[in-house]
């Protein structure tokens, strides 16, 4: 039979090994290994559906969906007041753009002017978010606050600010600002990854 003292050792070396393991998940996962931890996730996604509200300056308010199959298809649906306006359909550099309530589409060029409907913005914000500058913040504990620089299509850069959930690393809320005034909202209200997406959906 085993002694008690024998038992007794065992406890403690069981109770250290959890303190260990428990200690060093957690160094694992600090704000020191984000880029790390940013990368991997960024590399494994294949194809994504999100779910975002957009707010500007002047107070316009827009939803918008957007999925992304790798490794250039994209389509963007823009809704305003609960009706779709837009649909924007992106495979490789064919753009086109649906206006929904008339049944018109055309063949656009990509633009500064709609980038933010034709980006892949979940892949570009994991992108920016390894490099950004990030803090744990008292008012929102379950999340972190970063701060990145980002470009434009023409080229020119620009400041942004991201609320990152601190156990999915996908974000929860951006700022983009262009300029001292003009600044874009992005509140996301759901992101699904790599989700199983028909071929189907991308077209026009």
């Amino acid at each position: 039979m085993l002694s008690r003292r024998w038992l007794s050792s065992l406890l403690v070396i069981l109770c250290l090994s959890s303190i260990f393991l428990a200690s060093a998940c957690q160094r694992g996962n600090t704000i020191a290994s984000l880029p790390e931890r940013l990368a991997k996730k960024h590399a494994s996604l294949t194809s994504y559906q999100l779910a975002l509200q957009l707010e500007q300056t002047d107070g316009q308010q827009l939803v918008i969906t957007q999925w992304y199959q790798a490794p250039d298809y994209l389509r963007t649906d823009v809704m305003q007041a609960g009706v779709i306006n837009y649909q924007f359909f992106l495979r490789g550099d064919e753009l086109t753009v649906r206006h929904v309530p008339s049944g018109q589409q055309e063949q656009l060029r990509l633009s500064s002017e709609n980038a933010l409907f034709t980006t892949p913005l979940l892949l570009e914000l994991l992108r920016e978010a390894q490099t950004a500058s990030w803090q744990a913040s008292e008012e929102r504990p379950a999340s972190y606050f970063g701060e990145f620089s980002w470009r434009d299509l023409g080229g020119e850069p620009k400041l942004g600010s991201m609320w990152l959930n601190a156990q999915t690393l996908l974000p929860e809320a951006v700022s983009l600002f262009f300029g001292s005034t003009k600044v874009l909202q992005l509140r996301f209200d759901s992101i699904t990854l790599n989700p199983a997406l028909e071929e189907q959906m991308f077209q026009p």
